[in-house]
């Protein structure tokens, strides 16, 4: 991590271990003492990192303890196109350090910084997510029976039709043959995938569901009226 101070025009780097917020916090706290006493005022603390798999806990953990975190969206950070770009932690500590101070003078071309949702709106985003994952599962292994199944002349043949291991049993080749073994086992282990998938899928359906919904899907079932003779 990199610290841009009053005192020194250049970016002072040091290491903390990934995941030590204690670590990361003493350090801060540490810079941060010896600022005060050299100014002889207190020091606050701005802090940046860029958005990604970190997630946003670590900003939480900053804020928490006082310190005014930005995260930023990696690819609004300016870079010089026509010249080559090495890629290390020095060079992008020093290049959000200058976003980060750019940002703060009020130009907003330096940088943009994403808004962090709380812990329940993160959390209400993951059913979406997750659905989308799932999609694109349910498409790869569509795709891969179809793929299968086309190599050996067979093009009409539907995977996400109920009766898939039936009509698979029926299937035959271009030239009239019945499915080679270790092909039809390979197809009947890509469906089994497939169908944990949708499985997946619709039990996400159901818990996205207003409670209410659920109820009456259960409860109602379809009635016959009878009537009698007068």
């Amino acid at each position: 991590m990199g610290f841009q101070t009053p005192l020194a025009k250049q970016t002072s780097r040091y290491q903390v271990k990934a995941c030590d917020a204690k670590a990361l916090l003493e350090l801060i706290e540490r810079v941060r003492s010896r600022m005060a006493r050299e100014l002889g005022r207190p020091v606050e603390v701005m802090s940046c990192y860029e958005a990604g798999y970190d997630g946003f806990w670590l900003h939480r953990v900053l804020e928490a303890h006082g310190i005014h975190n930005h995260v930023l969206d990696p690819a609004s950070l300016q870079v010089n196109r026509r010249a080559r770009r090495p890629k290390t932690d020095r060079i992008d500590a020093d290049r959000m350090v200058r976003a980060l101070i750019r940002h703060l003078r009020g130009e907003p071309e330096a940088c943009s910084v994403i808004r962090v949702p709380s812990p329940e709106q993160e959390d209400a985003r993951r059913l979406h997510r997750e659905r989308d994952r799932l999609i694109a599962e349910r498409v790869a292994h569509v795709n891969r029976v179809k793929g299968l199944c086309a190599t050996q002349g067979i093009y009409d043949y539907e995977p996400l039709r109920r009766d898939r291991l039936k009509r698979l049993e029926k299937l035959r080749t271009g030239d009239g043959r019945a499915l080679a073994p270790r092909l039809k086992a390979e197809i009947v282990r890509e469906i089994k995938r497939l169908e944990i998938v949708l499985e997946m899928i619709r039990r996400l359906r159901l818990s996205a569901m207003p409670s209410s919904r659920k109820r009456n899907r259960r409860i109602s079932t379809p009635t016959r009226s009878k009537c009698l003779p007068s």
